[in-house]
């Protein structure tokens, strides 16, 4: 999990595939879980400015986030094989 760059949100990532953003002052899930990876999210982190939240995964795939909206920027980064 990280703190996106402003101390409001939290991410989150699991092994339920999902990538969800929380409200860090109440702790409340903001809109629907990031949904994309076919593998457990081992990793996630926000940008330095806080526009996207980038995601690693069992998948062996790295996606880039729209942090407000939530949807995929392009295509995943693939690469890696373990």
């Amino acid at each position: 999990m990280c703190y996106s760059p402003d101390g409001t949100r939290v991410v989150s990532g699991s092994y339920d595939k999902k990538i969800r953003i929380w409200d860090a002052e109440s702790g409340t899930v903001i809109g629907e879980p990031l949904t994309g990876h076919t593998a457990g999210v081992n990793s996630v982190a926000y940008s330095p400015d806080g526009r996207h939240i980038i995601s690693g995964s069992s998948d062996s795939t790295i996606r880039i986030w729209d942090a407000e909206t939530g949807t995929a920027v392009g295509n995943p980064l693939e690469g890696h094989t373990d």
